[in-house]
């Protein structure tokens, strides 16, 4: 296997998925402090934190394997991405769970709940309006996936047939959906996606294969009916202006890729498995 650089982590995490199907989430937050603003050494220049000896990092509270609940700890891709970050800064990481509305918008950096946001989030230009971005960790594919086999075989027929297509609210699926001509409808976090689809609610998902590949398990009679590849890379995101702390996440995703430390995270949580 490749050992994989930022830019194509992701396209190893996208492939090692697609190989593994075999057929994003609000949450509650928790407290911040509203303590004045700490610096720590991120390099060059004094990184700000909202709460003294921790890196505060936004999630969902269920995207696997990016981000999920296991003993009541969160865990994941993301999850491990932000040990990594607090690591380097000398602190300790601390989860904040929102509404992914509320990450994606945002809101819970310029209101100070968390330093950064590691959820899952797509580099877009409308993004970039409200807040900086890391340099890529992830690249994304998307997939097209029904119940049963029976189901519309392809994005082209379910755009022609104009099947009900459930997408995650404020994700890369939703803006896909609408780009690619779908009827889409919204849901607000991952699991009512995938519920409605087992239960009829609506035809087809499109949804990224990582995502899918996750719930697949828990349903064998998902099947993926086609993948698309639309240059859509995954990034940690800081409020905008913040250099500082720009300068420290990027500083962690070079030394992480440089040591093997993101082929290690990238293996523990999508592991390859070779096709039948």
């Amino acid at each position: 296997m490749p050992r994989p650089s930022r830019r194509r982590a992701a396209g190893l995490l996208s492939a090692a998925a697609a190989l593994a199907l075999t057929a994003c989430s609000g949450g509650s937050a928790e407290d911040t402090a509203a303590e004045p603003a700490t610096p720590v050494d991120g390099g060059s220049a004094a990184v700000a934190l909202v709460e003294p000896g921790f890196l505060t990092v936004c999630s969902e509270s269920n995207y696997p394997p990016f981000e999920m609940e296991q003993g009541g700890e969160m865990v994941g891709l993301d999850m491990d991405l932000g040990r990594e970050i607090a690591a380097d800064l000398g602190v300790e990481m601390k989860n904040v769970t929102l509404a992914f509305e509320s990450i994606q918008s945002g809101a819970a950096l310029d209101t100070d709940q968390c330093d950064v946001a590691i959820s899952a989030l797509s580099i877009t230009e409308e993004r970039r309006t409200v807040m900086d971005f890391s340099d890529p960790y992830y690249d994304n594919e998307v997939g097209l996936v029904t119940d049963g086999e029976d189901g519309v075989d392809s994005i082209d027929a379910a755009r022609q047939e104009q099947v009900r297509v459930g997408v995650m609210q404020g994700t890369v699926g939703e803006t896909q959906a609408r780009e690619l001509g779908l009827e889409a409808v919204q849901f607000e976090d991952a699991t009512t996606l995938f519920t409605a689809l087992s239960t009829g609610g609506v035809d087809a998902v499109l949804d990224d294969v990582t995502a899918i590949a996750e719930h697949a398990e828990d349903d064998p009679d998902f099947v993926v009916q086609e993948t698309a590849d639309l240059d859509d890379q995954l990034g940690v995101a800081v409020q905008k202006g913040d250099a500082a702390m720009l300068q420290a996440v990027d500083a962690t995703l070079d030394r992480i890729e440089e040591d093997g430390t993101l082929e290690r995270i990238v293996e523990q949580w999508i592991p390859v498995q070779e096709k039948d």
